[in-house]
């Protein structure tokens, strides 16, 4: 266990949850950046889930997956190391522990791992978004619908507008142009 004063963070969750968690959310962690704190990704330990949490300030990924959660917490940390970790784990529970200098201590199976945490801080979050209207597309159709009118997007950077697809939702109606 941790020897600092304050058990600032704790959890247990399932190596391969957190597995596919981290896969997902590499997805917003530049390859190169002007600003280092942007190749992290925040863990967040809530009641009964972690909140994973990247952006590379044009994309930001949020995934969730359940965990037990004994001291909740917050916490940064290099993304491509925590994945390469998480990665190379036995499949067995992870053990996370982090005490309030951001020293995070990380073990499964025989593994044991002393990582250096960053704090969260100066990390930009996500916005909160106001779900009063919201539609629910399945993931097929959205991709079909996208895969039908990407050949006529423009690649011409200089007109940002045309680079992109218009949804247009009007009652149960849902269009997308480009």
């Amino acid at each position: 266990h941790m020897k600092g004063d304050v058990r600032y963070m704790k959890f247990t969750c399932n190596k391969s949850d957190m597995n596919e968690a981290i896969n997902i959310v590499l997805k917003a962690v530049p390859g190169k950046t002007t600003m280092p704190i942007l190749e992290c990704v925040v863990i967040q330990a809530l009641e009964e889930e972690l909140k994973l949490t990247t952006n590379d300030m044009s994309l930001g990924i949020e995934t969730r997956i359940t965990a037990h959660v004994e001291e909740e917490g917050i916490i940064l940390v290099n993304a491509k190391m925590i994945s390469d970790i998480i990665r190379k784990l036995p499949d067995q529970e992870i053990f996370f522990e982090a005490d309030d200098k951001e020293n995070i201590l990380l073990f499964c199976g025989k593994a044991k791992f002393n990582l250096s945490g960053k704090n969260h801080e100066e990390f930009p979050m996500l916005p909160e978004i106001e779900k009063t209207k919201k539609i629910t597309v399945s993931q097929f159709t959205l991709r079909e619908m996208i895969q039908q009118t990407i050949f006529s997007i423009s690649n011409n950077e200089n007109n940002k507008i045309l680079t992109g697809e218009l949804f247009e939702i009007h009652g149960d109606e849902f269009q997308i142009a480009s």
